[in-house]
């Protein structure tokens, strides 16, 4: 026993010295990373002080000090930003942070042990070309190295290097004229310093040496304890060989209880997924949402620029922070000249300082402002607007500015001008009508009554006296006399439509029907005629004799016109339907028929005053009967169509609305007949 407990005490010694080995290598490689680490932190901090200082210079936009041989112009710069003079006449040139950086390395050079270069692989100035050893590290920046360092040996001397990139950002526009893609690596900066934090090996060897010789020593002493310490071992682990019996039993117990709990862990894990799984759904939804909203921002963007009215964004101190194309188009400025400046410098008007300003009463509550306002352009041209206001809010709901939509509304002030005219010439026009109508309706009535009344005293005072062909003279005579009068008379109730109409009321349109069915009921029985009339056909508000006139007009028609070997089949039929748009009601009332039709060339000629489809041998009729029809819906605010197959009937299609928004009984609004008249002459 006692021989393998030397073996124990030989084993300790040799693990002692091995641990005391260990440490003694383990604390000169942290040694030696302390003073790597050291010097990092020491060449960061030169790093980060030149690049405060470049970032102070690029705060004001570079620094202007007296040009000097050691601070000529910098000829890199752009040409009007080079140099400026002061009140006294004297040259400064402008310092940018590259140009303030070699200076100071200059400087620093001559007087500091700490050196550091600014280089680029591409440099503009020869003296920022890079050293040997700069290059690879430059290049390394490239390919995403973050930094670089290492000791050297330089005459004798310790020597420790760093590099660090400079990347291209935003705030190096003003020098660089050519913009570049962002975290672009334009260059780097180097620092060099000798290293005096170097330890002495001994403190550490003697350290280690004290401690390996004082662990030995304890060996030795507490070997004897052990032995002794080993043998009441021996006595308690029989007496722990009972308690061992005892921890099996209640490890069974134990077993069993871990296997409920591994049940409960099984179920909890079930669970989790099912979590997990939720989770993921949800996470990739929220990926698909945000996709959604960089499209719906993209598309925003191409809506905003591609509206055709000039719109821009107003915060709450007036300053323009978005404008569309068409703004800069109809400002006659670039966006860079807009955005940030105040919108009364950009586009004044007399509205700009005063309470009726937009942004001015959207600040107190107005939900929506419409104004007409004539704005001065930057070259003094003056442009009659009509400005729309809408509030900007952010997410929050809490109010940041206006939305000012701009339209240039000239191209409207001209067309008032121009209808205004063609109104004045529609009046001047249809004054001729009435005087037309006047003469039609006097004057040449009188001549065609003298006619009829001579040629009925011919034929009473005459009659023996004629030959033959005298009788068909007077005959012919008197029929063109008659189909003249109806000419007249159906151009005086063309006119009539316009110029003598009834104001509108509610009329049944079932009653009108019915009416009218009773005026023609001697044709219908003598044609043997059948009628399907629908009974929901509705009220709507019109002129009850217009509508009289109408649905006689197009009944009149479709027996007229019937089929020689068929009797007439005549059905009117009824559907609503309603304007989402114009918040309108309407009826669509369609009347068909089993008649002769007509080609579908002819559907929209057959509403043309005097327009014919058949000879006079062929149909009795002066051709206006479907010209007031039209008229009679036209001035209704509807629509009559119709469609028509030879030899099969036609179908006349009405759409009129159920209720009147506006009145229009101006006997001025149609000038359709004296056109078709001037158009015949």
């Amino acid at each position: 026993m006692t021989k393998l407990f030397s073996h124990y005490r030989l084993l300790a010694f040799n693990i002692w010295l091995l641990a005391v080995v260990c440490s003694l290598a383990w604390n000169t490689v942290d040694n030696i990373r302390e003073r790597d680490s050291i010097a990092h932190e020491t060449a960061r901090a030169f790093y980060k002080q030149i690049l405060a200082a470049r970032q102070w210079n690029l705060l004001h936009g570079g620094v202007y000090v007296y040009t000097t041989e050691h601070s000529p112009p910098n000829r890199y710069l752009p040409v009007d930003k080079q140099t400026i003079q002061d009140s006294n006449g004297k040259s400064l040139t402008l310092i940018n942070p590259a140009y303030m950086t070699r200076q100071i390395a200059e400087i620093n050079e001559e007087k500091g042990p700490v050196q550091f270069h600014i280089t680029s692989l591409t440099p503009l100035r020869d003296e920022n070309a890079p050293y040997p050893w700069e290059i690879p590290w430059l290049q390394s920046f490239n390919r995403g190295e973050k930094e670089q360092g290492a000791f050297v040996i330089e005459n004798g001397q310790e020597i420790f290097r760093y590099m660090a990139p400079l990347a291209f950002t935003k705030s190096c526009l003003p020098c660089h004229t050519t913009p570049e893609p962002p975290d672009t690596i334009r260059g780097a900066i180097s620092v060099s310093f000798p290293t005096p934090f170097k330890k002495s090996p001994w403190p550490l060897l003697l350290s280690h040496l004290f401690v390996g010789l004082t662990g030995l020593a304890f060996i030795f002493f507490f070997g004897g304890r052990l032995a002794e310490s080993r043998r009441n071992i021996l006595r308690s682990n029989r007496e722990l060989a009972k308690e061992i019996e005892e921890r099996k039993e209640t490890e069974k117990e134990l077993l069993s209880v871990k296997e409920n709990l591994e049940q409960t862990v099984t179920h909890r894990t079930g669970e989790l997924l099912e979590i997990n799984t939720t989770l993921d759904k949800r996470i990739r939804e929220q990926q698909r949402v945000e996709a959604a909203l960089v499209s719906i921002n993209d598309e925003f963007i191409q809506i905003f620029n591609s509206a055709p009215d000039g719109m821009h964004v107003i915060d709450r101190d007036y300053n323009v922070i978005r404008v569309n194309h068409a703004y800069c188009k109809l400002v006659g400025k670039k966006q860079n000249e807009i955005q940030g400046h105040k919108c009364y410098d950009v586009f004044t008007g007399k509205l700009c300082h005063t309470e009726q300003c937009p942004l001015t009463q959207i600040s107190k509550g107005a939900k929506r402002v419409e104004v007409d306002a004539r704005k001065t352009r930057a070259d003094g041209e003056i442009i009659p607007c009509v400005v729309t206001a809408t509030p900007f809010r952010d997410p929050g709901g809490k109010l940041t500015g206006i939305i000012e939509v701009t339209r240039d509304i000239s191209d409207w002030k001209d067309i008032e001008r121009s209808l205004s005219a063609t109104a004045k010439n529609l009046r001047l026009r249809n004054t001729e009508l009435e005087d037309f109508a006047h003469v039609i309706s006097h004057d040449l009535q009188e001549p065609l009554m003298l006619i009829q009344a001579f040629s009925e005293r011919i034929r009473k005072k005459c009659s023996t006296e004629l030959p033959e062909r005298g009788h068909d003279y007077l005959k012919h005579i008197e029929h063109s006399t008659q189909r003249m009068k109806s000419l007249i008379d159906g151009l005086l109730l063309y006119s009539r439509v316009s110029s003598k109409a009834s104001p509108f009321e509610s009329v049944n349109l079932l009653s009108i029907t019915n009416s009218v069915l009773d005026d023609l009921a001697l044709r219908i029985e003598k044609q043997n005629a059948i009628l399907c009339v629908d009974p929901n056909l509705p009220s709507i508000e019109a002129d009850p004799l217009q509508m009289r006139q109408l649905f006689q007009n197009i009944i009149g028609n479709s027996l007229k016109y019937h089929h020689q070997q068929h009797k007439p089949e005549i059905s009117i039929e009824y559907k609503p339907f309603s304007d989402p748009t114009h918040d309108q009601s309407y009826i669509r009332i369609t009347i068909k028929d089993n008649g002769i039709g007509f080609e579908e060339k002819y559907q929209h000629q057959i509403f043309d005053i005097f327009r014919r489809l058949h000879t006079r041998k062929q149909f009795q009729g002066t051709g206006i009967g479907l010209s007031i029809c039209k008229k009679i819906v036209d001035r209704h605010r509807g629509t009559i169509t119709a469609q028509g197959t030879p030899k099969k009937g036609a179908a006349f299609t009405i759409t009129l609305p159920r209720k009147q928004q506006t009145h229009n009984t101006d006997p001025f609004s149609d000038n359709s007949l004296v056109n078709s008249i001037i158009n015949r002459r």
